[in-house]
């Protein structure tokens, strides 16, 4: 049917009465009317009449028939005069097709901008839209969705029991296809409307726990909770987006839950989900595909806004400073198209971008500014008490009391996504032996225990003790607490840490100097110094890995020569947060020469300061081979003992030397 032949068949009034006609006779009309009607509000030369083309992007696979009687409705069927037009002259509205595309640019087209004065053109995607008619539109907008009221006034138009506010607000997040028929069934429990959300193809997160029975995740739960309670504002009109979080970058360990806090986060707020990455943008062929790729990612988003996008493994977007070889151009490209994305002169209107990276350091700054992906929060892999509830909850199990927390505690370095693997195991357990899962199921399923031999166990306490001795040396200050592990399960990683030092200051320095850097360098390296002091030679335990002593201390004595002018010369060379082993392979011998001479340097400074507190580095060590952990009390105890006695000595001597000093 034409779409005047259509226009025809719409009451030429449209009061009360025909409200409720419309209503009782196609809800979904009367939604998208509704939804239509706050579209196109902003139109003021559409609505008084003036010549004017409007693209609305629907959004809909398959109701874009619906979209186009709302708007014949609106524009010509009304006679509130909500859009005047001289003489009587009706709007055209028309739907765009891909099939459609060769006679939109053809003659037909200008035949109707000479009937029409007022041409609205509907497409389901901004993808479809031709260059050419983009450029004659005078304004393209998305097709909102309906509001909570006009949910509770559809209902009341079809003598329907009333809902409550809570189930309105969730179900204007469904499609059009879902909202028409939920609305009107007689009765609708809120239960039910989470249901339908998590099944809906357009939310993409149909199973798993929501947020609050997801365990673990305290960094960013706090965040969640806060967001959510500003959702609930947002849907009942008193507060704006602009308000709310832009969007949130998880960083952390892999294996720490990114992509599964995500999918619980959406389901607790009832937001849509579109889950992406630029691996998969890629896929979509050449550069042209991916970047029309990313652009339905976000027009998908727009069509169900308010929505969430995540976008795992961000950072192989990329850093356009970075960018060197032949690809540079089309790296930028990409670049350049997700910001546009994000916060173009398009605007993102009501999304929320969440990405997810190992690395934060290999992502475009321009992406992590403020007003784009602006808050940073860090998933570190769980501790005790996360692991042993980590456990309960894939175990299924209520209280397994001390016993889960003991296993949980040998279980240091391991993942949310290791112990759902052990979880998994174990219920796999239970299964062959038909019977229901028991905690020896969990025993059973555990790695073998394997124990550092006593050479190894105190290699690892003398490297420990050796950082601690030094960082209260040169800090006396601070607080500091060690550990290690002389039993483990190699399971976890292949790069198991065997000790650990926490050191916590609270005069630290905003605005570091040379000093403060080689004090830190020093406490760095003082492990394998300690090594040398009591073992004879330093192990491979302090290099060989990325964020190891030797590659964090190298790290720091590169930004001091080349980026902060605290070498030999006042030189600037490479951006502080931009030191990785490509910038540095390519600097000047010279300047090699001289981050060397700093790292040696500060080794020797170590292997000094040890050798005057050798007293304390012994007790400290034969501590910590013994309790396996010692806390920052029991460290300060120990070094009260020495570092006090070593300062008056020397105060002691210095005054002997000289009588007039004091």
């Amino acid at each position: 049917m034409s779409d005047r032949a259509e226009a025809a068949r719409i009451p030429s009034s449209f009061d009360k009465a025909s409200v409720l006609k419309i209503a009782q006779a196609s809800p979904a009309l009367f939604l998208a009317y509704a939804s239509m009607r706050r579209s196109l509000r902003t139109q003021y030369a559409l609505r008084r009449g003036l010549p004017s083309t409007v693209i609305v992007v629907t959004g809909a696979a398959d109701f874009s028939g619906v979209h186009r009687k709302a708007a014949d409705l609106l524009l010509n069927g009304s006679a509130d005069v909500w859009a005047r037009r001289p003489c009587g002259r009706k709007a055209l509205v028309h739907v765009l097709a891909t099939s459609h595309r060769q006679k939109v640019r053809g003659e037909d087209l200008l035949e109707e901008h000479g009937r029409f004065d007022v041409i609205v053109v509907l497409v389901k995607s901004r993808s479809e839209i031709p260059v050419e008619l983009s450029l004659t539109a005078d304004a393209i907008v998305d097709v909102v969705r309906p509001t909570p009221r006009q949910i509770h006034a559809l209902r009341r138009l079809l003598g329907r029991e009333p809902f409550d506010d809570s189930t309105a607000e969730m179900l204007v997040n469904l499609d059009l296809p879902f909202l028409a028929p939920v609305v009107c069934k007689r009765t609708f429990s809120q239960a039910e409307t989470l249901r339908l959300l998590a099944s809906s193809e357009k939310n993409g997160v149909s199973q798993g726990p929501r947020l609050e029975e997801l365990p673990g995740f305290s960094a960013v739960k706090a965040w969640a909770r806060s967001f959510i309670d500003d959702l609930g504002q947002f849907r009942r009109g008193k507060l704006d987006w602009i308000e709310m979080t832009r969007g949130v970058l998880l960083h952390g360990p892999p294996g720490t839950g990114k992509t599964l806090f995500a999918q619980a986060f959406a389901r607790s707020s009832g937001l849509p989900l579109i889950s992406t990455s630029v691996s998969e943008w890629q896929s979509a062929g050449h550069l042209g595909n991916l970047l029309k790729a990313m652009r339905d990612t976000f027009e998908k988003a727009r069509a169900t806004q308010p929505s969430i996008i995540f976008i795992d493994e961000l950072d192989s977007i990329g850093d356009r400073a970075g960018f060197t070889g032949d690809y540079v151009q089309y790296s930028r490209q990409v670049v350049n198209q997700l910001l546009e994305c994000i916060d173009g002169a398009q605007g993102r209107d009501q999304i929320l971008v969440i990405g997810a990276t190992n690395f934060t350091d290999a992502i475009d700054p321009a992406l992590l500014r403020s007003g784009r992906i602006e808050r940073h929060i860090r998933l570190d892999l769980p501790d005790i008490r996360d692991r042993a509830d980590i456990l309960r909850f894939h175990l299924g199990i209520a209280d397994a009391g001390q016993d889960l927390r003991e296993i949980a505690f040998g279980l240091d370095g391991w993942s949310a996504a290791d112990l759902e693997m052990l979880a998994r195991d174990a219920r796999a357990q239970s299964r062959r032996k038909k019977r229901p899962l028991q905690l020896g199921d969990l025993v059973e399923s555990l790695p073998p225990l394997q124990r550092l031999s006593d050479d190894d166990a105190r290699r690892v306490a003398t490297h420990e003790a050796g950082h601690a001795v030094v960082g209260l040396v040169l800090s006396p200050g601070g607080k500091i607490s060690i550990m290690i592990r002389s039993t483990f399960r190699m399971f976890a990683s292949k790069d198991l840490a065997f000790g650990l030092t926490r050191y916590e200051r609270d005069d630290e320095s905003l605005l570091p100097t040379r000093r403060d850097y080689e004090d830190l360098i020093c406490r760095i390296l003082a492990g394998a110094a300690a090594e040398e002091y009591l073992m004879g030679a330093p192990s491979i335990g302090f290099s060989g890995s990325s964020g190891s002593d030797l590659d964090t201390a190298a790290a720091i004595a590169t930004r001091m020569v080349c980026s902060f002018g605290m070498g030999e010369s006042l030189r600037f060379l490479i951006e502080s947060h931009r030191v990785d082993f490509k910038k540095v392979t390519g600097l000047p011998a010279n300047v090699r020469a001289e981050i060397s001479r700093v790292l040696d340097q500060q080794y020797a400074r170590a292997q000094s300061v040890l050798a005057e507190n050798a007293s304390f580095l012994s007790e400290l060590t034969a501590e910590l081979l013994e309790r396996q952990q010692l806390d920052a009390t029991d460290v300060a105890s120990i070094a009260s003992r020495y570092i006090h006695a070593a300062l008056a000595a020397r105060v002691s001597s210095r005054t002997m030397a000289d009588p007039e000093w004091s």
